[in-house]
This record gives C-alpha cells, structure tokens and sequence, in this order.
C-alpha cells in the first residue's frame, strides 16, 4: 500500500538532515527504481541485481472492514477464504532468518496486512530488524497502535503509515466500525508524544487515505487530521480498482502466459463508478491552492482533465508505462509464499520457509514472470495497481 515521496508545502527535509541514515536508504531506493532495476528490466534476460525493498504482509486478518479494499472489503478475495488460510503466519523465528539473509542488502522493510499489529510478535520483530540496520515501515489501521506507541518510537521505527479515510463520521462509516477514527487519532498522538518526550523525529509519519464516493467531496478533511495530528506527509490515493471486462482478461493471460488461474483481481470490483468525478476535482483543487504544513502528494498524479478519465477508462496509462517490482521489491505473503505482486498475489515463485530469499530471487519461476512482463507487456490488471502507478 506502499511509499512514494513528492514534495509540496513546507515539507519534511529540515527534520530528515537528523536522520542522514534514512536520507541514505531514499537515495538507494531511488537510485534501483530509476537506473538499474532499468538496465536488468531491457537487457539481463529475466534476472535481476539485488532488491532494494522487502514488502511482508505479514498477517491476512483484519479488524476492520474497509468498504474498498481489495483483501476484506464489500468484494474483497479474502471474504470467501478457508479458516486455516485467514490464520496463517510464518513463525518469529523465520522471519529472524530472513532478516538475517537480507541485512547485508540493507533494504528498505515495508510491514503491512491485514493488520499488521494482529501479528504476536511484531514489536520483537522490529526490534530485530532494527538491531540489523535496517530501514523500516510499519503500515497500520492504527486501531490499536496506542497500546504499543511508546514501543515502537523507543525501538527507532523509521516510519508509521496510518491510514485516514476523513473525519470522524465519515472514517468509520468507510472503515466499518464506530469508535475507529478516534483510536486511531489517538493512537498516532500517542506516537507523537512520545516522540516529543524523548526528543526524537522518528517515526515519521504518514496519513494515508483512499478516495472513495464516501469522502470524495471532503478529502480537504483529511489534510485538516494530518495537520491535526502533526503528519510528515499525507497521501491521497485515487484508487486501485479492477472492472469485469479486466478481470476476465486478466484471467486469459495469465492461464495462457504463465498457467496461473488468479482470483485476487476480483476483490477489487468496489464500486469506483459511484464516484462523482466533477466534485472530487473540485476538491483536489482547493487543496492544491491552500498551503499545508507538510509534504502531500495525490496517487497517481492527475491532472483535473485526467481525473475522469482515470474512472471512465480503466485501460488508460499514467505516467508509468512498464512495472519494475519484480526487479526491485520483494513481496512476502503470510504465509511465508514469495509472490511478483503484493496487491495481485496469484503467482508464487517460492516460499521463505523452505529456502533463502536469496536463492528464490532469481529462480526460474521469477525469470518465467519477468521475462513475460518484459516481453508482452503489463498485465490487464496492471493499470490500477499501485506497483505501476506508484512504484515505477
């Protein structure tokens, strides 16, 4: 659900000049993303050099039940799942080895789920990334963060991703539960007080927050909570959703090219449509013309006209034109599979706890995926999906 910086308003990088060790790792990031995770995508032949980021989801359950997401919303995959399937987790101590595989890559970890704060052992196991150096994210709901705020600024998390779908009333009709918006305010204000009391920046924080027909016309709201609670960045995500014509074509490639048959895609026919595109870029603009005290960025970045358009045709390309994840982000699911997309997670390459990250990396089954992506293009998925419209 993943990063992406862009900078507007005042900004964040007077605080980021303490913390030259995270500067460090958005360089590295960078430098993969846009340089040589190209030069392995044109002319390595499906192998590629070494990741710069690990993305684990490390739990499928979730407290929440968020009206457009792709795992536990009104059409999300995971609704008809087997028990034995929701309860999967990879033991503490695989996770250790992983860590201990990719310490001397130091990559970025992005912690996500479900909710990643459902996992028993997720404050032991940031600790121990961070004893190994390593550059971590947690995102979160933030349901319960308040019970273990004080943990996490201690163990020098580097970054909280808390997501925000509007004001009170709105919140909690989007994500299913009353109650939630305030917990989760709370719980990033526990966060911040701590920082206060210990005299630190990090974690930084980030609000994020998916437009949907609940908060389209009021997503001005969401910036007035990142103020609220002294954000770093706030994020507004235009959506990642699928249609049945993508769907069903989705569904051809991927038994013909790869002899896959995928299912994730269909947990993503949220009802995008209901969106009333003229208001929501109504309201894009009035953020656009008042200053905020932090940086801000919109996912993809449209222009007003391309807002529309994003809804109308799901086939229309946003800036990115090629999907470099699998070249440079490694994704683990809860049950310790390794799989080429994290959103899309229908095809495996491997699984930690049988071999080394290290090892699957550059097997024959991530070849097989990066080669069919190289040569025949991106996915009929690929057009709403963060990996593209984020990460590329």
């Amino acid at each position: 659900m993943k990063m992406h910086f862009a900078n507007r308003g005042a900004g964040v990088a007077a605080k980021m000049l303490q913390t030259p060790e995270v500067l460090v790792q958005i360089g590295k990031t960078a430098l993969r993303k846009r340089i040589t995770a190209q030069v392995d995508y044109h002319f390595r032949g499906g192998h590629s050099g070494p990741f710069s980021r690990v993305d684990i989801k490390i739990v499928n359950t979730c407290n929440l039940r968020c009206k457009m997401c792709g795992q536990w919303g009104e059409t999300g995959w995971h609704l008809g799942q087997q028990l034995p399937f929701l309860k999967e987790l990879v033991p503490l101590s695989a996770y250790k080895k992983l860590v201990d595989d990719i310490s001397g890559l130091q990559p970025w970890v992005c912690i996500w789920g479900g909710e990643p704060l459902l996992y028993p052992g997720i404050v032991e196991l940031i600790a121990y990334m961070k004893e190994k150096g390593l550059t971590v994210l947690l995102n979160t709901n933030g349901i319960t963060l308040s019970k273990c705020a004080a943990e996490l600024v201690d163990l020098g998390l580097d970054f909280l991703k808390v997501s925000i779908d509007g004001k009170r009333e709105i919140h909690d009709d989007v994500r299913g539960l009353n109650g939630a918006f305030d917990k989760t305010v709370a719980g990033v204000q526990a966060v911040q007080q701590h920082k206060k009391t210990r005299h630190v920046v990090k974690p930084y924080v980030l609000v994020s927050a998916t437009i949907n027909k609940q908060n389209a016309a009021n997503l001005d709201d969401i910036f007035e909570v990142g103020e609220q609670v002294e954000a770093d960045w706030v994020s507004a995500s235009y959506g990642w959703f699928q249609t049945e014509e993508s769907c069903r074509r989705h569904e051809a490639v991927m038994a013909e090219k790869l002899d896959t048959h995928p299912c994730s895609q269909r947990g993503w026919l949220w009802n995008y449509n209901e969106i009333d595109t003229e208001v929501l870029t109504q309201t894009v603009r009035r953020i656009k013309n008042r200053r905020w005290p932090f940086s801000y960025v919109f996912m993809p970045e449209l222009s007003y006209e391309e807002i529309p358009v994003y809804y109308r045709d799901h086939s229309k390309l946003f800036r990115a034109k090629k999907c470099l994840v699998p070249w440079s982000v490694v994704e683990i699911l809860a049950n310790g599979d390794v799989t080429t997309c994290g959103d899309y997670p229908d095809y495996i390459v491997g699984n930690i706890k049988k071999s080394s990250i290290l090892d699957i990396w550059n097997n024959e089954r991530y070849r097989k995926f990066r080669n069919c992506l190289q040569n025949d293009g991106l996915l009929p998925v690929c057009t709403r999906c963060c990996g593209l419209l984020v990460d590329s």
